[in-house]
């Protein structure tokens, strides 16, 4: 019976002892860094012009499904062109460096 008081006791104070533990996350930089910068540049020169290719099949699928359909699927036809010309053109550090882990 008394080990276990004297491990209780150990470990209470093991605890105390550590304090309120410091996060790493505070410590890090939110800033992106000059690789990730230089990646994203990299990663433009195929990215655009394939986000340039993908945008336009989505054109001529948005022209072609309104001409099969006679205008019947226009929200489908929208669809294929916010799919494909929407979002981020150009890549930027802040895309490139890599996700906080908690």
């Amino acid at each position: 019976m008394s080990s276990r008081r004297w491990i209780a006791a150990l470990l209470a104070l093991l605890l105390v002892g550590m304090g309120a533990p410091t996060g790493w996350a505070d410590e890090r930089s939110t800033e992106p860094s000059a690789g990730a910068n230089a990646a994203a540049a990299v990663g433009d020169v195929f990215y655009v012009p394939g986000k340039a290719i993908v945008c336009g099949v989505s054109g001529v699928l948005y022209i072609a499904t309104m001409a099969l359909t006679f205008g019947a699927l226009y929200q489908e036809a929208t669809d294929f062109v916010k799919g494909g010309c929407g979002g981020k053109w150009v890549l930027t550090g802040e895309d490139i460096k890599p996700a906080q882990s908690f």
